[in-house]
């Protein structure tokens, strides 16, 4: 007759109901059973990256009397080098959106690559490093909340955000020492930020991830733009290296895109009219 008998409509309707059920339960249908979690945490621990205190992270810096002044100054002289030298040794991947994408093994015992995704902005340097320090909220739609836990200088601070998940992954919390330069030579900025412990930054979210490494180069590049560079490597908590290795980098470059877009002006709908 070429309708559908009973029992296809009772499957299909059973069907429905099943996938109507896994919708309304999303938050528990991927939860890891809490027996689970127990059995695998001591070695997990055992693997886990920790964050340094200030004092650490000035003990990391081969002179003496090092302090985390001289750690971050170190980073900024070798992202400052690497761009002089074209970042040498990277490997080049295929991107989305008219970004640059590119890797390279670290070797310091860690799996996690370092990460490097590159876009041109339609603003200048000084205003991109705005928008990536203050005002984040107007292209991450995941930045739920953040604080400055302590200013250290002008341009040096702990602070502390939040970023939100698509269930069932967790609300991830980043506590980071950052600081900022606008005075560089050929109109450059830099923005370079670490992972840090510190005793007024409690967490905020359910999972504390780690940023081993987080650095936006922004250069002039005529007319008013700018080339946005931002180097990443973060431990998220909660993903397998193989994940790293295939997804991450693309996470990267869908930032800097969204930074890009930020600024494009909206398109308003509707016929244009001469005024």
């Amino acid at each position: 007759t070429g309708k559908p008998d009973q029992k296809d409509l009772s499957e299909n309707l059973a069907a429905t109901q099943g996938l109507a059920h896994m919708i309304m339960e999303c938050n528990k249908l991927f939860e890891v059973p809490h027996e689970m979690v127990t059995q695998s945490r001591n070695s997990y621990v055992d693997a886990e990256v920790h964050s340094p205190t200030l004092d650490e992270l000035g003990k990391q810096v081969d002179e003496e009397g090092g302090n985390y002044q001289m750690y971050l100054e170190s980073l900024m002289q070798n992202l400052q080098k690497e761009a002089k030298e074209k970042f040498k040794g990277w490997v080049t991947c295929s991107s989305i959106e008219n970004t640059e994408l590119a890797y390279k093994k670290v070797g310091d015992g860690n799996p996690l690559r370092l990460w490097k995704a590159s876009v041109e902005v339609e603003a200048p340097p000084s205003v991109v490093l705005n928008r990536v320090l203050r005002e984040r909220h107007l292209w991450d739609e995941d930045f739920l909340q953040w604080k400055v836990v302590e200013s250290l200088d002008k341009q040096t601070e702990v602070y502390q955000y939040v970023l939100n998940s698509m269930a069932p992954h967790p609300v991830r919390d980043f506590v980071v020492l950052r600081t900022w330069r606008t005075d560089l030579p050929k109109g450059m900025c830099m923005l370079v930020a670490v992972s840090v412990e510190h005793e007024e930054a409690p967490l905020m979210g359910a999972v504390r991830a780690i940023v081993m490494d987080s650095q936006y180069l922004i250069e002039p590049c005529g007319s008013g733009k700018a080339r946005l560079t931002h180097i990443c490597r973060i431990d998220l908590k909660g993903h397998s290296p193989e994940w790293y290795n295939k997804g991450f980098g693309h996470l990267c470059a869908a930032e800097v895109a969204r930074i890009r877009n930020s600024f494009q002006p909206l398109i308003a709908e509707g016929p244009e009219t001469k005024i």
